[in-house]
């Protein structure tokens, strides 16, 4: 094998991730193109109901226990410091900012009353959910830490942003009646509830905190108190949600905020380009903080007015904003709207697939990108994004010259642009600065750039997926643009999200572009019963270990990681006809279970008389039934070897989880865990009985050294 290294492109895609898995909030960059990132890391014992949980809210009573971290990377993706703030309960990060002297400012929510506080505004934390603003400096020492919303309800953060001097602007939601207010800006009605978040009135909070973060120099809420669904009773007794979601704040000192009403009655300006409607609005505060340049909403679609008894179904949300030194701002987000107001000239002036007369339930969403003038009166330009299925824009980022990048989710195989990523789940597209046609445009793997997006002062992109996926492109060298080699990311080969963790023994798969053969070449087993550790020109090493490979491709290569591999942090390296990529930075568990499936998603499993489990063939409670597996951890063998009916070793553990609660949790019988004969060591399968549902439900989760695959089920009959 030759070590010698090529010369790529100075970009990279680096995974962030520890012993606890990351959950990516916001990203953003320094004068000298260090990366920072914030969010969430899940910290309590792993159980098959906290893996991936929404845990936005409360309500969720399997949500782990997560901190929030910081992380800083330098200019070639090394890892700078690293910063976490933890209480006892669900911390989370949402928006991350710089100033120019390098304090970095997130914010967020918290439900831990011990949440680390330093020269707090409210030292109270509300009930539930509540806001905080930190302010760290550029080493990672924290400067202040506050509570902020109000103390009498739930508040959160999901939008920060910072001026020259080191003033903070922030803005989400409130349901507390007693949120800072201050002369000359909305100070809209909220109430919580009696039953949590059902019931309850929330508003767009926004608010100005001095640098030092020891006065709130304004706040206000901006609410819609009037109902917006149909003639039912349910309607009327459900909640009105107002929120802000992104803030952006210009030279001279204005604050923008984005965000979204599900009710009427929003408090806009005259001359603004809406003055009536429902879902997505953008607010400008003069830099006084004494009033409302202007208030706009951006349509009126509505599908939920169609309904007796729901709520109502905004036909336009906004999701992400930007500001720029003449006081435009930028917008992007999602639109089932045919009335969305895309300019004339705009690179697509209409919604992909028209609603059927308006009516419930809406089309597929189209992304939005939009530039609004400085009186909030009219569109510069306004553009439709999208294909036949839904797309959503969740991150935007404009450069010095008002060319706009956007990211976010899509589900069109038509998407506009190149499909770098056949099949892929998420978008990276630039628009040029009048919105008129794409410099660039991709479909790429889902939890790599959707999760958070900024531009720096050189133009390079720096990029995160949801899972710890951290990315810094060049100009002229984003995905498909440029010819080197780039590895995306690892999977489990048996499903799961892309991100950068491996398992002894695991079957995985790495993602990318140009990683091999532009003919794919599978595999097979050698006269001594190996798989080969060079295929078609490619190795892979990790932790230094050659790994046996089962298929290589352009954009696609599976191999199974070494059995030898210790748990913590390793790097992986890819070579191809002698020259070697960077390495990857990898996190080695003790084991990541994960069950195969078939193409449609189902679990592959063989009934107890050896025919496929299906919905016409289901397996009957208390017979047995096979599945194959990997990631179980260390197995006895040796590394790419094929599987000859070894020992039954018990790897596993097969859990059922119908009861949606830890507390319910059941095993059930096993009769062999061990490896799979006829096939690679590293897969396992597992004869189990099959367990009765449990109050209806039936749901059933794999379990090795401690560890949980997500939940899958079977077909059954009793």
């Amino acid at each position: 094998m030759t070590s010698a290294t090529a010369a790529f492109a100075t970009d990279y895609t680096t995974y962030i991730g520890d012993t606890y898995p990351y959950r990516v909030g916001a990203i953003a960059t320094d004068t000298t193109g260090n990366t920072y990132i914030t969010g969430s890391r899940d910290v309590s014992p792993p159980s098959p109901f906290n893996y991936d949980l929404p845990i936005a809210n409360d309500l969720y009573s399997n949500a782990p226990q997560t901190d929030v971290f910081v992380s800083k990377l330098d200019s070639s993706g090394n890892l700078s410091w690293l910063v976490t703030l933890s209480g006892k309960g669900l911390d989370q990060a949402n928006s991350i900012a710089i100033d120019s002297s390098g304090n970095i400012y997130i914010a967020g929510w918290t439900t831990s009353a011990d949440f680390p506080l330093q020269r707090p505004i409210q030292s109270t934390p509300g009930t539930g959910q509540t806001a905080f603003l930190t302010k760290f400096a550029p080493d990672g020492a924290m400067l202040y830490s506050t509570f902020l919303g109000g103390t009498k309800g739930k508040s959160f953060l999901t939008g920060v942003a910072v001026d020259s001097v080191g003033n903070a602007y922030v803005t989400s939601s409130t349901t507390s009646t007693d949120y800072p207010h201050t002369p000359g800006l909305p100070a809209g009605t909220v109430f919580e509830g009696a039953f949590g978040a059902f019931g309850s009135d929330s508003g767009a909070f926004f608010a100005k905190i001095a640098p030092a973060g020891d006065r709130i120099l304004y706040a206000g809420v901006l609410t819609g108190p009037q109902h917006a669904c149909g003639a039912g009773s349910t309607c009327f007794e459900s909640s009105i949600v107002t929120s802000g979601t992104a803030i952006a704040v210009d030279p001279a000192g204005n604050a923008y905020i984005a965000g979204n009403t599900f009710g009427l009655g929003l408090p806009t300006t005259p001359g603004a380009l809406r003055t009536q409607g429902i879902g997505a609005f953008v607010a400008k505060v003069n830099s006084a903080g004494t009033g409302l340049v202007y208030l706009t909403l951006l349509g009126a679609a509505n599908y939920g007015a169609n309904l007796d008894e729901t709520d109502s179904v905004p036909g336009n949300l906004v999701f992400a904003i930007a500001a720029d030194r003449d006081g435009n701002a930028y917008i992007a987000g999602s639109t089932t709207d045919p009335a969305f107001p895309a300019t004339p000239s705009a690179f697509q002036t209409a919604l992909s697939v028209a609603p059927v007369n308006n009516l419930y339930p809406p089309p597929p969403s189209d992304a939005f990108v939009a530039k609004l003038d400085p009186t909030g009166s009219a569109m510069v330009w306004a553009t439709f994004l999208g294909g036949k299925s839904s797309d959503q824009a969740q991150n935007l980022a404009a450069d010095s010259a008002g060319n706009v990048w956007v990211s976010g989710i899509t589900g069109s195989p038509d998407f506009p642009g190149a499909s770098v990523w056949p099949g892929g789940g998420e978008f990276l597209t630039e628009l040029n600065s009048s919105g008129t046609a794409l410099s660039y445009s991709a479909v790429l793997p889902a939890n790599f750039v959707a999760a958070a997006l900024t531009v720096d002062a050189g133009g390079q992109v720096h990029a995160a997926g949801h899972n710890g996926l951290v990315s810094l492109f060049t100009p002229g060298s984003v995905p498909g643009q440029g010819s080197p080699p780039r590895l995306f990311g690892i999977a489990s080969a048996a499903g799961g999200v892309m991100a950068g963790r491996i398992a002894p023994g695991e079957l995985i798969s790495l993602y990318g572009l140009h990683l091999g053969p532009a003919t794919p070449v599978p595999a097979s087993f050698n006269a001594a019963g190996f798989l080969p550790t060079t295929l078609a020109g490619v190795q892979v090493m990790i932790g230094g270990i050659l790994a046996p490979l089962l298929y290589v491709s352009d954009t696609q290569i599976n191999a199974v990681a070494p059995l030898e591999l210790a748990p913590g942090s390793t790097g992986l390296r890819l070579v191809l006809n002698g020259v070697s990529l960077p390495d990857f930075r990898g996190m080695v568990d003790i084991a990541a279970p994960q069950v195969f499936r078939s193409a449609d998603g189902t679990v592959a499993a063989i009934n107890q008389n050896g025919t496929l489990n299906s919905l016409t063939n289901p397996a009957k409670v208390g017979s047995y039934v096979s599945i194959w597996a990997t990631g179980a951890g260390h197995l006895p063998g040796v590394d790419g070897q094929m599987a000859f009916g070894q020992q039954n070793f018990f790897c596993c553990q097969v859990y059922n989880t119908a009861g949606f609660s830890d507390a319910y949790l059941t095993t059930t019988a096993v009769s062999y865990a061990a490896g799979a004969p006829g096939i690679v060591n590293g897969v396992v399968q597992i004869v189990f009985q099959v367990p009765p549902p449990f109050n209806g439900f039936f749901g059933l989760s794999l379990g090795a050294a401690g560890r949980f695959s997500d939940i899958f089920s079977i077909f059954v009959t009793p």
